[in-house]
């Protein structure tokens, strides 16, 4: 998923280790540490392509989208069984995909004729396919609200990169932010009430806000000169996982946990490379997240009930 909005690298900290699946779903994996020795996981993938994810888990948590790519231009999506390894493609979308809250449907920007993404929604049974609020501009970062019943995500139909909320049932879009600011990576807080957005004030400076969707009013929450992006929210509402390189080389963030508030929790990344796209897992139990490492490709880190590594 890379128009003009995909930008630089960042990576991990600690031992990475390979998924126990299948040897035909693997590829090799390296070994490191880093100063706070957080266990890291990469997930298999094939060597000549480059995985990502987007917040891809299933509800289950039994499976991941896995979007693709190949320096030929070639790209895909499949969904990956994390318990054995089997792969199923998804013909309909070339960029990863995003599960609906029911887990019946997929969605995503998809990479149309004309080099621009459209946002489509697939129903995963009969294989139909809904174009989602269609315009001639850039539609990408699709996420859906907690009951599946909205749809907000990142356009360029302004001439700006503004933030859109699109309702399923009366099929209504909203533009909820119009500034000549890039805002993307929109994600609805579990209760469905709040979004949390980035922001780019220069070239190297990102901040993270928070827009209550009942009063209209928006919350700065990072305020460093630096890069604070690619928020997203724990299942109590009252957290966020989100990229940051604040403690280290310009462009090359690590992922980060904080409150709604903006106080820093822990450092869950330490690596000379690009983290970013840090979702958790249904249960809790791990993040997931791309890393710009060596391979390339999704990885995931344990996490405790204090937003600390295992």
């Amino acid at each position: 998923m890379r128009p003009a909005f995909f930008r630089r690298p960042g990576v991990c900290l600690a031992s990475l280790f390979l998924l126990s699946l299948p040897a035909t779903a693997r590829s090799q994996s390296a070994s490191d540490h880093d100063p706070g020795e957080c266990q890291i996981e990469r997930i298999p993938a094939e060597d000549d392509i480059r995985s990502f994810q987007l917040n891809s888990m299933s509800p289950d948590g039994e499976t991941i989208a896995i979007g693709w790519d190949r320096e030929s231009g070639e790209r895909g999506t499949y969904l990956l069984d994390l318990t054995t390894g089997a792969q199923t493609d998804v013909p309909e979308m070339n960029n990863g995909a995003i599960f609906s809250p029911d887990g019946r449907r997929l969605l995503n920007a998809v990479y149309v004729d004309d080099g621009k993404t459209d946002i489509v929604e697939i129903d995963i049974e009969s294989r139909d396919v809904t174009i989602i609020a269609s315009h001639p501009e850039w539609d990408w970062l699709p996420c859906y609200s907690p009951d599946g019943s909205r749809i907000v995500f990142s356009s360029y139909r302004s001439g700006n990169s503004d933030i859109y909320v699109y309702d399923q049932a009366s099929q209504e879009l909203t533009q909820l932010t119009n500034t000549d600011m890039y805002e993307a990576h929109a994600q609805f807080s579990p209760d469905g009430t709040r979004i949390a957005f980035h922001r780019q004030v220069s070239e190297t400076d990102f901040n993270i806000y928070i827009l209550d969707l009942n009063s209209g009013s928006e919350t700065q929450i990072t305020d460093s000169p630096r890069e604070e992006s690619y928020p997203s929210w724990a299942a109590d509402g009252k957290h966020l996982f989100f990229s940051s390189d604040t403690f280290g080389e310009i462009g090359k963030p690590d992922i980060m946990v904080m409150t709604d508030q903006g106080t820093i929790v822990s450092r869950l990344t330490h690596h000379p490379a690009k983290d970013a796209y840090a979702f958790a897992s249904p249960d809790g139990e791990y993040v997931y997240f791309n890393s710009y490492r060596e391979p390339q490709g999704v990885y995931r880190v344990k996490i405790d009930s204090s937003f600390k590594c295992k």
